[in-house]
């Protein structure tokens, strides 16, 4: 490749992989993305000669105003400053780029290049950043080498002349489109570097303590789902059952839930009581999550919902927590602050909020935690129901519920007469709670049909119409049928929202939760034992996505997904807590490598006595064998292989037999100083010759960096000596 285009194709490069960084995240928006990447791509072919740049240089200087005027607008009006910031680079960059001419042009390129990077640690959250990153350490090292390179000869190759005005430069273009100065080795070898530099750079984010919870800020992104906010109407959870946008990521301690086979987990979220004209919200009168607070440290808490049936003075904080399934989960934005966990979640260990933070709004034995992007937080949850026969002797009836309770027994007036008989005609002749919300379950699962087309019920109430006129419906159709069937019959009942399964990953061991396993079911009440999940959605379609397919398309795509994993877990959520956990894996590998290696030592060192005769013979023997090859080599070639001398020019030898005679008047070269310098200085002092000799350096010079010298130049060569030559024998 010529040296020019190989300079330019990796300056854009730079430029191009910066750009990605910062765009492919979603931050800058398609407009200008779009805007930057065409006008980059036409900037290549926007270079004198083919254009006048110094005519046009008014144009993009007046577009960077205008560019800059828009970001400040649209950073107040949207208050996205680091979007508007973002795209005022790209364009910036494009402005530039299109008036490029000299050497501080493409310094202040690649100093946009790099803001463009940084810019993209916080637009971009996605691992195409990492890739993107990778790509820019690579091309920037070529382009910084290549650029510098291309300084230096465009500062240094004069042809200078006893008047300095009348230097010239030596054929500059020449040595640009030589294509002998890089070559592959050059890419490849300063590639390799930088891969070292950038392994080396991240053993060094991993071994720096962390002081947050996060590599910078995490901005906007992410799902705005329904059924997780302060109210939900119903409807919702039926647009998102084909949608395998992954939401969220869970490292599970307990065999149980591990693998393809594993049954389908509930993901606890969000828990309405307040059930009026086709909607479920929290009311003020629901009892608050009644949480227990263990503080960790300054900056990190542990929070315990009270379950009735697994007190804390029946086990203490930590046998809890040993009896429950431990849980590491990275949630990503959803539009909505609740945290989930399996089934019966009994701890929540997070992050504390900042100071002056307000705490969100707890009921329903919900926990909530305000983030503005993807969360990292671990959980215990009690994954075994209580017993069937504890549920069938529990007491019943309004006198056993605690003291706020009797919300779970709301129901509107606009519940028609119908939907309340359907209640007392399915319930007949039950005596306990257990046996009345069994029955309604396997009612609603053996009568009505799971769709996800809904029809729009008019002013008809949504239940009636569910249950007597369209009799088929999703899962938020189904959870509040029962909600609202158990609370006619006089069962306390919430409904939860959260996610019903998700896909196995086998290549990093994790469950991925997709938008479509959102889930509707129930929880009720039963004195002594607390909530128990009661699911009335036929369990044949509950769980649409399932565990993932087992070919190679889904293969790929979890291989893909678990990457991304690692991206977030490594570098967008690495804080603090993770570092501590690698360095204790570390030390544990380690630790027991050390006992490995000692008890291989001990096995070694046991073999070594046994054999101690028969090892020393044939060490003995191999010591003189080698010893009388080294001899014999010796004598055989006693003188050192010189290296080949270096082929030299013909120019060169007449320039070596000129400096030689004018050694011989005294006027010898120090090795310290240049052929150039040499010539300067007797032409300061004006030895005779010196001109002759400063003209024959730069004939030197370009013979030897600049390529082979023509007849002409050695003719002039030949005749600059001979004037030498008679300047040192006048001399004399």
């Amino acid at each position: 490749m010529r040296f020019a285009h190989a300079h330019k194709t990796t300056s854009y490069l730079t430029m191009a992989t910066a750009l990605c960084a910062m765009a492919s995240g979603g931050g800058l928006g398609p407009i200008v993305t779009l805007i930057a990447v065409l006008g980059l791509a036409g900037s290549w072919f926007w270079e004198a000669p083919r254009v006048d740049v110094a005519r046009w240089a008014w144009v993009f200087t007046g577009l960077a105003v205008l560019s800059m005027v828009w970001a400040g607008f649209a950073a107040v009006t949207t208050g996205d400053y680091l979007g508007a910031g973002g795209g005022f680079l790209a364009l910036v960059t494009v402005a530039r780029a299109c008036t490029r001419r000299a050497a501080r042009d493409w310094q202040q390129l690649y100093l946009l290049s790099f803001l463009m990077l940084v810019a993209g640690s916080v637009l971009n959250a996605d691992l195409t950043y990492a890739v993107c990153f990778l790509a820019f350490v690579i091309s920037a090292t070529w382009t910084l080498i290549l650029f510098h390179l291309r300084r230096e000869m465009e500062d240094n190759f004069l042809l200078k002349h006893a008047d300095p005005r009348a230097s010239e430069r030596v054929e500059i273009q020449r040595i640009l489109a030589s294509r002998r100065i890089v070559d592959r080795r050059f890419f490849v070898g300063t590639a390799l570097v930088s891969l070292g530099v950038f392994v080396l750079a991240g053993a060094m984010f991993l071994a720096i303590p962390r002081i947050g919870v996060g590599f910078f800020f995490r901005g906007k992104g992410g799902l705005n789902m329904v059924g997780f906010s302060d109210g939900v109407k119903l409807g919702g959870h039926g647009r998102l059952k084909d949608d395998a946008t992954v939401v969220m990521r869970v490292e599970v301690g307990d065999t149980r839930l591990r693998g393809r086979n594993a049954p389908p987990v509930y993901w606890r979220g969000s828990a309405f009581d307040l059930y009026q004209r086709g909607q479920w919200t929290r009311s003020k009168r629901a009892p608050g999550s009644q949480l227990r607070i263990e503080r960790l440290t300054k900056t990190r808490e542990r929070r315990y919902l009270p379950w009735p049936s697994r007190t804390y003075d029946d086990y203490g904080l930590g046998a809890l927590l040993e009896a429950s399934a431990y849980q590491d989960i990275w949630l990503e934005p959803i539009g909505a602050d609740v945290l989930f966990a399996a089934s019966s979640p009994v701890a929540f260990e997070v992050d504390v909020p900042f100071r002056g933070h307000r705490p969100s709004e707890e009921r329903n034995d919900e926990i909530r935690l305000r983030h503005d992007g993807p969360l990292h937080y671990r959980a215990w949850s009690a994954l075994t129901a209580p017993a069937p026969a504890a549920l069938a002797a529990a007491p019943a009836g309004p006198a056993t519920l605690p003291r706020g309770y009797e919300v779970y027994l709301q129901l509107p007036p606009e519940i028609t007469p119908r939907t309340r008989a359907l209640a007392v005609e399915i319930t007949a002749g039950a005596t306990t709670d257990y046996e009345r919300a069994n029955r309604i379950r396997d009612w609603l699962v053996a009568n009505l049909d799971y769709s996800t087309d809904m029809e729009d019920p008019g002013r008809q109430e949504p239940i009636d119409f569910f249950l007597f006129t369209r009799r088929a419906g999703h899962c938020e159709y189904f959870a509040s049928a029962f909600s609202v069937l158990a609370r006619a019959a006089g069962v306390p009942t919430r409904n939860v929202n959260g996610f019903l399964g998700g896909e196995w990953n086998e290549y990093d061991g994790y469950i991925a939760v997709r938008a479509g396993d959102a889930h509707a079911w129930n929880e009720v009440y039963f004195a002594g034992q607390g909530w128990v999940t009661y699911d009335a959605t036929p369990p044949g379609v509950a769980d649409r996505l399932g565990r993932g397919g087992s070919g190679w398309r889904a293969k790929i795509r979890r291989w893909f997904d678990s990457l991304r994993f690692q991206w977030n877990k490594w570098v967008i959520d690495y804080d603090l807590y993770q570092q501590l956990e690698l360095f204790r894996s570390i030390g544990r590998k380690f630790s027991g490598g050390a006992r490995s290696m000692k008890a291989m030592a001990s096995t070694i060192k046991r073999w070594f006595a046994r054999h101690a005769i028969v090892l020393s013979t044939v060490t003995g023997v191999g010591l003189l064998a080698l010893g009388a090859w080294l001899w014999r080599r010796r004598r055989r070639w006693p003188g050192a292989v010189s290296e080949r001398a270096r082929v030299r020019s013909e120019l060169a030898l007449i320039y070596d037999r000129a400096a030689r005679r004018l050694a011989r008047r005294g006027y010898r070269r120090d090795p310290a100083t240049t052929p150039r310098e040499l010539a300067r200085d007797l032409v300061r002092r004006g030895v005779d010759g010196a001109p002759e000799l400063a003209e024959l350096t730069e004939l030197y010079y370009a013979a030897e960096w600049g390529g082979t010298a023509s007849a002409a130049t050695l003719a002039r060569a030949r005749a600059l000596a001979a004037a030498i030559d008679a300047a040192v024998a006048r001399a004399a």
